[in-house]
């Protein structure tokens, strides 16, 4: 699989993951298997980015949350 094509595979990876449900989940894991190992390897830190990012988002309005309120 080219470079181009595993680019693809994983962000339809992601589409699938989205979108929810039985199906796209099946979907998504035998588009999982079609990877190699440097592709999966790449699929789950980019997974891992993501959440950090969300949870470093989610954090920070927490933090600006806080400095409101002990403004008031």
């Amino acid at each position: 699989m080219s470079e181009t094509e595993t680019l693809k595979t994983q962000v339809e990876i992601f589409s699938l993951v989205l979108a929810g449900g039985e199906a796209s989940r099946l979907k998504a894991a035998e588009l999982i298997r079609r990877l190699g190992p440097q592709a999966r390897r790449d699929l789950r830190a980019t997974c891992q980015v993501v959440d950090a990012s969300i949870d470093d988002v989610w954090l920070e309005e927490l933090r600006e949350t806080r400095r409101l309120s002990q403004e008031r």
